[in-house]
């Protein structure tokens, strides 16, 4: 199987490449991928990255530029001091020197040159992994923030239903009391009822209005402008092998890729430091007038230079410079493997936790519809008189507490689908392989 089919297999089984919603959705409603791709264009964290690759490859072509030759215009007056009309130490052209040059100089052999040209690439190489890092953090910020207020607002819908169930109730409580088929007992504890119901919508409004500004400020909304989330489904798929995972973020994790960028800069340093060694040759082409008397025209003329230079002898320098490159290329080696236990590691205990978020709504929803039947089945023993506002009570209370687990156990469901795909390299919205 090919690196994008595994790729494209494991956003199916996430869950990422199919439909992520159920239920009425409007054309209107905030997805998950558009949460994403908004907070993705709008955060400072990604700008930033973008500019340090736009100055990393400037860095780069002016590396590459070390290798081209270069014109320069040479020009000056030299006066030398003389006795007797001589000058005083060796000079070709006498107590006053004219100089007027343009200059062509061509690199023949600079091994440093080329190693710097090829550290550039690699930190450019650097920069793009850096940025695909940062879409992942963020990707995540959202991901958590979206399925936070998703969380928010289907417990502010649970407590609403069950407020107005509760309305019901004590509005029958109050007629029975006045026809005298129920006790001052029903009516207080069916009021009490009523109370506690209001208790829990009035605790759960701020955070959801706590979330719903978090995901503002993630996605660059105003308050105001937020639309609503787009209704999310619980995970229908399997989850994906844990070893198809695992080759998935070796492949695609950009810490990673990161770190093998490193490695590879940490070499480049390295044969700079080794090109030390080596010899540099030049070649220089000069046209203008070089003299001793005042310039005349036909005193123009052509000069060409061929230089060596070669390092002898430095007290051990070189070899202590290479030595120090060496043990760096060392050092991230190590990092690396063991930035890979520590990504592996986070993988296997997400994984861990996917499994469990997937039998815990399963359980939820089986405990949902035991409480349900139970609560139905005792309010109509209330409406018809067998069963006390305490028996009702605590069925209610039941049932609320076990639509509030489903509606944590679902959205728990798709948030550990969706840490897995960021461990693994992938953004939660990413339909195709890139």
């Amino acid at each position: 199987m090919t690196h994008k089919a595994a790729t494209r297999q494991i956003a199916t089984a996430l869950g990422i490449g199919a439909c992520l919603f159920s239920g009425t959705a409007s054309a209107d409603d905030l997805t998950l991928q558009s949460a994403i791709q908004r907070a993705l264009v709008n955060q400072a964290v990604v700008q930033q990255a973008q500019h340090m690759i736009a100055e990393s490859e400037d860095q780069g072509r002016a590396a590459h530029a070390d290798l081209l030759p270069a014109l320069s215009l040479s020009t000056g007056g030299i006066w030398t001091q003389t006795q007797n009309g001589q000058p005083r130490f060796v000079s070709a052209n006498g107590a006053r020197e004219l100089i007027g040059q343009i200059r062509l100089q061509i690199p023949l052999y600079a091994p440093q040159a080329y190693a710097l040209s090829a550290l550039a690439r690699d930190r450019s190489a650097i920069a793009r992994y850096r940025l695909q890092q940062a879409r992942l953090a963020v990707a995540a910020q959202v991901t958590m923030a979206y399925y936070q207020l998703a969380l928010n607002d289907n417990e502010l819908a649970v407590w609403r239903r069950a407020l107005t169930d509760a309305r019901q109730m004590f509005v029958a409580t109050q007629e029975g009391y006045r026809a005298g088929t129920r006790s001052r007992l029903d009516l207080s504890q069916s009021q009490l009822t009523l109370v506690r119901i209001r208790m829990g919508l009035n605790q759960a409004r701020p955070r959801a209005r706590a979330a719903r500004q978090v995901l503002a400020l993630q996605t660059g909304y105003g308050m105001a402008a937020l639309p609503a989330l787009a209704p999310v489904a619980a995970p229908l798929t399997a989850l994906p092998g844990s070893k198809m995972l695992r080759q998935q973020a070796d492949q695609s994790q950009p810490l990673l890729r990161v770190a093998e960028g490193e490695i590879q800069s940490a070499r480049s340093l390295l044969h700079y430091r080794r090109a030390a060694r080596l010899p540099v040759i030049a070649a220089t082409g000069a046209y203008g007038v070089d003299t001793s008397t005042l310039p005349q025209s036909q005193q123009l003329g052509w000069q060409a230079i061929l230089s060596l230079q070669m390092p002898i002898f430095g007290f051990g320098r070189n070899r202590d410079l290479v030595a120090a490159a060496q043990e760096q290329v060392a050092a991230m080696q190590a990092a690396k493997a063991a930035l890979q236990l520590q990504i592996r590691s986070r993988l296997a205990a997400d994984y861990g936790a996917a499994q469990a978020a997937a039998n815990a709504l399963q359980d939820a929803r089986t405990l949902e519809q035991t409480a349900r039947t139970v609560y139905t089945m005792t309010r109509k023993g209330y409406l018809a008189g067998a069963e006390s506002a305490l028996a009702l009570q605590q069925a209610e209370n039941g049932w609320v507490q076990a639509q509030l687990q489903t509606a944590g156990a679902a959205i728990r469901a798709r948030l550990t689908r969706a840490q897995l795909a960021l461990d693994s390299g992938l953004l939660p919205d990413q339909r195709k392989p890139s």
